[in-house]
């Protein structure tokens, strides 16, 4: 009989248990920005600050996360994941909560920054770590759940800084969006996810290894391109269409009330979060490029059909289809970013593609509204609907070209 050593336990696949502690860590620091979103406007209101101070605060914010992406993917070629994360979560409960008592605009837009500085570190490294570790057999099955858990903490998080600021002001509701990041520091600092931890360690590579040829090279900047061209076209899309003309045309041509639109969009999510496991299974056991082609299909259509649905049910059903096929447009990205980017090698490709959806989403809806007002809604939904088909379309070239990866086995 084999006896089970503290070595041994350590170089196991990572079981559910931390892998949704590391998702929580994603999760909850996300929350901080998402649970502040009600709370803000009442806080400048009730500072008798003008309306216009949003604009600097929420730009402050994504500004910071631009800025950190791609140095706190390199920083975990040198600073151990586990210090990192438990800092940068520490000083982001600090800042999120201090931030609910700052009474100055120019604090209040260098809190801001600050958060989102910390944030997306957190967010980057946590994502980072999460590829690193998955288990290779169900890399799709863990990205899923990653996309489930965060989609259930943003639905949280909103509700939370809603009731919180309602019944308690604004102090009380940045204090609350700090403390779930808060708790889960404190669950890892008790019961680490040392699978996670080690896993990205041992899957690092060596200092000595071997060059990596040319050809080599060539191909992982065309995969990384691809990579960010995704993350990319999904937000310029989320911005652009979901948070932008999609409510505006919910009113004026679908027939929806605000009521009916969250109902839709509440509907959108729950049946993505169905979905999500089954479609991490069928990655799993090969499915890529059907998952690929699906998706980026099915996500243009939608886009497509909101100019033409003049009725609540079309509308409801094209706001359903679109939250589907985008959700299953992320998991297969970030399997082949865990297999092509081992290690510390996932940082650098997690901080970049994050980057470059930080820029589609603030591009969304500029280039969204312009194409709109300019020539008309539905050229402008034409666009972003041919973006989301040809980058989503030309990641799955990419990827098919490389060929299935060997070291992945059929799921079980």
């Amino acid at each position: 009989m084999t006896r089970t050593t503290p070595s041994t336990r350590t170089a196991e696949a990572p079981g559910w248990a931390p892998t949704l502690l590391i998702c929580a860590f994603i999760a909850t620091a996300q929350m901080t920005w998402g649970a502040v979103v009600p709370v803000l406007p009442i806080m400048v209101a009730d500072q008798q600050l003008p309306t216009a101070v949003l604009g600097p605060v929420i730009a402050a914010f994504a500004i910071g996360r631009v800025l950190v992406n791609i140095p706190a993917g390199l920083a975990l070629r040198g600073v151990p994941p586990r210090a990192l994360m438990l800092a940068t979560c520490l000083l982001l409960t600090a800042v999120t909560a201090a931030t609910g008592l700052v009474t100055d605009p120019a604090l209040l837009v260098v809190a801001r920054l600050v958060a989102g500085v910390l944030g997306g570190a957190a967010v980057t490294v946590g994502f980072s770590v999460l590829l690193a570790g998955a288990p290779s057999a169900r890399r799709g099955r863990v990205v899923a759940v990653a996309t489930v858990v965060q989609m259930s903490a943003a639905a949280v998080g909103a509700t939370l800084g809603g009731a919180v600021v309602a019944f308690a002001g604004v102090a009380a509701a940045f204090a609350a969006a700090a403390v779930p990041v808060l708790l889960v520091t404190i669950i890892d600092v008790i019961r680490p996810a040392r699978a996670y931890w080690s896993s990205f360690e041992r899957a690092s590579a060596p200092a000595g290894r071997p060059p990596v040829p040319r050809g080599d090279r060539t191909a992982d900047l065309a995969l990384v391109v691809a990579l960010a061209a995704v993350s990319f076209a999904l937000f310029f899309a989320r911005f652009g269409i979901e948070q932008g003309l999609v409510p505006v045309l919910a009113y004026e041509q679908g027939g929806l009330d605000p009521l009916g639109l969250g109902l839709a969009l509440g509907a959108g999510t729950v049946l993505s979060m169905v979905a999500l496991p089954f479609v991490g299974r069928a990655v799993d056991r090969g499915a890529r490029t059907a998952v690929i082609a699906v998706s980026g299909i099915g996500a243009a259509l939608a886009v497509v059909a909101f100019g033409l649905a003049a009725e609540p049910i079309g509308f409801t059903a094209a706001i359903v289809g679109y939250a589907v096929a985008t959700s299953v447009a992320n998991v297969v990205p970030g399997v082949v970013t865990a297999e092509a980017f081992p290690g510390t090698r996932s940082g650098f490709v997690v901080g970049v593609t994050r980057t470059a959806g930080d820029v589609g989403a603030a591009a969304g809806p500029l280039a969204a509204f312009w194409l709109a007002e300019r020539f008309d809604v539905s050229i402008a939904l034409g666009v972003v609907a041919a973006v989301l088909a040809a980058l989503i379309g030309w990641f799955g070239v990419v990827v098919l070209r490389q060929g299935p990866a060997a070291s992945v086995p059929a799921a079980t």
